[in-house]
């Protein structure tokens, strides 16, 4: 008996290693195709900048970028020009993620502003309804509202080019063909 109280821990700490070590060998952005399909949750947000609330039912209609991020985190401001430059090609709303809303909208006054609106989100719940893992993140939502890209982590243009571009012309092709008689 005392021999097997010898071995419990070891074969505890062998299969800790073990599990350890086959999460190690998954990527981490396969993550982000586990909610494709899935539909913009219908919330009511204040508006960051002072607006009227916001509706997410009313961010459908064409197919929209949106970006979660914080004035607190480093990789949201280092894809923040790459934002503004995509913000004349594409829809861009953005969730502010449990941040202050001065310290936002300071940053906002900074940086410059490239959403068309910008929902707050201070306590997290939008952003957990979502999915969201933490900031930024940037979601493609088709016109319906289904989600059909995401990106966890900072946004580049690589990631831009292979990850959304072909999806939002899939996307634009859908609105157009549904138009169309």
């Amino acid at each position: 008996m005392n021999r097997l109280r010898l071995f419990i821990p070891l074969a505890l700490t062998l299969g800790l290693g073990a599990l350890l070590w086959l999460g190690l060998g998954k990527d981490p952005y396969r993550q982000d195709e586990a909610t494709l399909g899935r539909s913009l949750p219908h919330r009511q947000s204040e508006d960051l900048l002072g607006g009227p609330a916001i509706s997410t039912q009313t961010l459908k209609g064409e197919p929209f970028l949106l970006n979660i991020w914080a004035s607190w985190c480093p990789n949201c401001r280092a894809e923040h020009p790459l934002l503004t430059e995509l913000a004349g090609s594409v829809p861009l709303y953005g969730l502010n993620y449990r941040d202050h809303k001065e310290a936002a909208r300071a940053w906002l006054r900074e940086a410059g502003n490239p959403y068309r609106a910008v929902l707050a989100d201070p306590d997290g719940r939008l952003a957990l309804e979502l999915g969201v893992y933490g900031t930024p993140e940037t979601y493609l939502f088709g016109a319906d509202g289904t989600l059909i890209a995401r990106h966890t982590g900072e946004l580049t243009r690589e990631i831009w080019q292979r990850q959304f571009v072909p999806r939002l012309g899939e996307a634009r092709a859908a609105v157009t063909a549904k138009s169309q008689p």
